[in-house]
């Protein structure tokens, strides 16, 4: 660790990329996702964040917020509040035959992100849409520092944002919640008539003082960790499914009807997607303690890196032919058909069904309270309306990064959009 509490030279580099060693791993307390022991102030500026806290802070973040991911609410999400927003709004989206799909993508995703991480906006208004995305890509360069091309050009893009976004967003949000609490402790309301949002449920229990939340920058921060993950995370995948699909060449028209007709398909294709394209191919974590990883000794202060990518293709896991795109593939029922993409241990993505949904039953047949996840529902909205690539057009990946699963935008043709006719009906 430098003097500035910023750790820039490890005691040793540890490469990990078998599926059981990166899985005990992810699992081993003396493993910590914090490379950066500065304050905000002083320069970290992901400082605080439940995403690289450790320990009792983070275990009590954990524990309150998790209660946004219950099956009840993502059902709630699935099946009443997203098909109405997503179809009305690629009605708005999809104004013509040729268009980038990158930031529908993230048009579509933001609007439940933010009504879970308790963000208040004009729901009809583009604007406000287009505003709260442009912060998520920030956050997004944020979150991705370790990988950053330009760390520095990058801390000052985030701060500005998070600036902006404490202002704009969150502190009428936190002032409206902070009344309904005070009638809650009063008596006049019960908890149950709160919000249901994150925002809501870190300032009911920020007094706690294993949350640490007693700083209001480092509150809008958090959300906005839930806003980026929320967004980000499935406007790629989108994107990469169907760029996966459309290089199987001549099969994909195929693929894009199996899509449109069966859920539970897409679901395949979503979890299938983000095995082979992982949002971030390289886990990084720091040795807090010394410690051993699959009969290595680990010394303090090392950087272990997971090549999520390599053991996403492991084929004593997911058969023949690891490296190929197959959503039929089989998969035994104590592996998840992503990998480790959502990582595991304390710190696996909270949002993981949000995104991929419950596990995919074996058998294919899909119980009546099953969680698709929200990223299959957009592709199947897509493939309804006649998603295809457009020739004319080269997708461009996001090289501010070294994430090669980013992209910055992917043009591609639709059939139907609108002024024309409408896309079949849902099955």
């Amino acid at each position: 660790m430098s003097d500035t509490g910023l750790l820039t030279e490890f005691t040793e580099t540890i490469e990990l990329d078998r599926y059981e060693d990166i899985r005990a791993a992810l699992f081993d307390p003396n493993l910590s996702r914090s490379f950066d022991k500065r304050s905000y102030e002083d320069g970290n500026i992901r400082s605080g964040i439940v995403s690289i806290a450790h320990g009792a802070t983070h275990r009590a973040r954990r524990r309150v917020e998790n209660t946004q991911f219950r099956a009840d609410v993502l059902r709630l999400y699935e099946r009443d509040l997203f098909p109405r927003v997503m179809n009305d709004l690629l009605d708005v989206l999809i104004d013509r035959e040729r268009v980038d799909l990158f930031p529908i993508g993230e048009m579509l995703s933001v609007v439940l992100a933010a009504r879970r991480a308790g963000i208040e906006y004009d729901a009809s208004s583009l604007d406000d849409l287009r505003t709260l995305v442009r912060h998520v890509d920030a956050f997004s360069q944020g979150a991705a520092i370790l990988d950053a091309r330009d760390p520095e050009a990058v801390r000052a893009l985030v701060r500005a944002a998070y600036a902006e976004f404490e202002r704009d967003f969150v502190r009428p949000a936190a002032a409206t919640r902070a009344a309904l609490i005070e009638r809650l402790r009063r008596g006049e309301i019960a908890e149950d008539d709160l919000p249901h949002d994150i925002l809501t449920v870190l300032l009911l229990r920020r007094e706690d003082p294993h949350m640490e939340l007693d700083d209001d920058a480092r509150v809008a921060r958090e959300v906005a960790t839930y806003l980026q993950g929320g967004t980000h995370t499935s406007a790629q995948t989108l994107v990469n499914a169907l760029d996966l699909v459309f290089a199987t060449g001549d099969d994909h028209p195929r693929i894009l009807d199996r899509i449109a007709g069966d859920a539970l398909f897409a679901q395949r294709v979503i979890q299938e997607t983000l095995r082979l394209r992982p949002t971030t191919p390289k886990m990084k974590r720091r040795a807090e303690a010394d410690t051993e990883i699959a009969g290595r000794r680990v010394p303090k202060d090392a950087l272990v890196v997971f090549d999520i990518v390599a053991a996403n293709q492991d084929p004593r896991l997911f058969g023949e032919h690891p490296d190929r795109f197959d959503p039929d593939r089989a998969v035994d029922a104590s592996v998840s058909r992503w990998g480790l993409s959502f990582g595991g241990g304390p710190h696996q993505c909270p949002g993981r069904a949000v995104g991929g949904g419950f596990p995919v039953p074996a058998d294919f047949h899909a119980a009546d309270d099953h969680v698709f996840g929200l990223v299959a529902l957009e592709l199947q909205a897509v493939a309804r309306r006649g998603v295809r690539p457009d020739p004319s057009a080269a997708p461009e990946r996001d090289l501010r990064t070294a994430r090669f699963t980013r992209w910055l935008h992917y043009p591609v043709r639709f059939t139907f959009w609108a002024h024309t006719s409408s896309p079949p009906p849902p099955s």
